[in-house]
């Protein structure tokens, strides 16, 4: 009876130990997209737009052993493995490698060659991009792929502003919002520095705006610098924060503005606590201010969403590689955009900008 226990147990182990094998295996291809998606629930159902055209592969002469490789975000696993299956399908003598490990190692790889498509879960930082030029003497070419997700602490999400649940003030422009952060003010509106130049009276009228960010350089802050700043400079009077344990950076702001009633952050929906309420936005003076719903993040309506890219080392006067070329072309797709749909969390892009990237891949500019 001993004997019988112990070949169960022996069965049982080797099984467990096989399960294992095969969880690491697909850990290593895709750096585990379980992870990636426990703090991104689905967001959305979305369908794709019916007017994006279905792919169909042009030609890719494949040499023996000849690899596509992607380096880059872990953020966007899902949605990238998607893409490779769905490649892949149409070349099978191609050897696809995936590494997702973080959208900062997608610009290294692509720099020192260990990358030809770099998947990264948001605008390449300064440093990031100033090494391909270095080396290149020309910028590296950045395709859209899908938009942000809604409010994801998992995933690329659209940038919120949060101010005090009690605070009156009804709406932000972008260029209110610059001077609130800015000391250059790029987008030409004075100075704002206390609730009352937006004009809030009463108890509101004198008191300071209390700011709230995260210290540079950051793909969040860095995403405002480039789009609300117009890459103007950050005013010195900034309070950084800094997660604590698994706490969020922007839950520490938001906690903190309880005692703070004048202060603003940006932030993501996540981050929302009971003291605190999100501002709609506007994109300029007389527009109206919006909200970040499944569909103004979708069409891009509210002012900060975002989007997350493919980078590609393309050399200005000369195309794409063909097997690059057709993998975007893939991503671009009907059935590419329905991988980001069926994914539920980041967004399919909106026929005009399928369009718009489409044609940077027929360009030899």
């Amino acid at each position: 009876m001993k004997g019988r226990q112990q070949v169960r147990s022996t069965r049982k182990a080797t099984a467990m130990a096989a399960t294992m094998m095969a969880v690491l295996s697909v850990g290593a291809l895709t750096s585990m997209p379980a992870f990636a998606l426990k703090y991104a629930p689905v967001e959305h159902h979305l369908r794709i737009d019916p007017s994006i055209s279905a792919w169909k592969p042009g030609e890719v002469q494949v040499e023996p052993e000849e690899q596509l490789r992607l380096v880059g975000a872990d953020v966007m696993d899902e949605i990238t493995l998607g893409w490779i299956k769905l490649y892949r399908k149409a070349y099978p003598r191609m050897s696809v490698t995936m590494e997702a490990k973080a959208s900062g190692t997608g610009g290294p790889a692509l720099t020192n060659g260990a990358a030809d498509l770099a998947p990264v879960g948001r605008e390449l930082l300064p440093a990031e991009e100033k090494a391909f030029v270095d080396k290149f003497g020309y910028k590296p070419m950045a395709i859209r792929v899908a938009t942000g997700s809604v409010g994801s602490l998992g995933k690329t999400a659209a940038s919120v502003v949060l101010v005090d649940k009690d605070n009156p003030l009804k709406g932000l422009t972008l260029a209110q919002l610059d001077a609130i952060y800015s000391k250059t003010r790029n987008r030409g509106h004075a100075d704002i520095t206390r609730w009352g130049d937006l004009g809030l009276g009463g108890d509101w009228a004198d008191r300071p705006i209390h700011l709230y960010g995260l210290k540079p350089v950051n793909g969040i802050e860095y995403y405002l610098k480039l789009n609300v700043l117009e890459g103007g400079a950050y005013k010195d009077n900034i309070e950084f924060v800094k997660g604590k344990g698994f706490t969020h950076a922007f839950t520490v702001a938001a906690e903190d503005m309880a005692t703070h009633p004048g202060g603003l952050t940006y932030a993501l929906l996540a981050n929302v606590t009971p003291n605190v309420k999100v501002l709609p936005l506007a994109e300029k003076e007389g527009e109206p201010f919006l909200m970040p719903t499944v569909q103004n993040v979708y069409t891009h309506k509210y002012p900060l969403s975002r989007y997350v890219y493919i980078f590609v080392n393309k050399k200005p006067g000369e195309p794409l590689q063909p097997k690059v070329k057709e993998f975007l072309k893939a991503v671009l797709s009907a059935q590419g955009q329905d991988v980001v749909a069926k994914e539920g969390v980041y967004i399919p892009l909106t026929p005009d900008v399928v369009k718009q990237e489409l044609a940077k891949l027929e360009n030899a500019d």
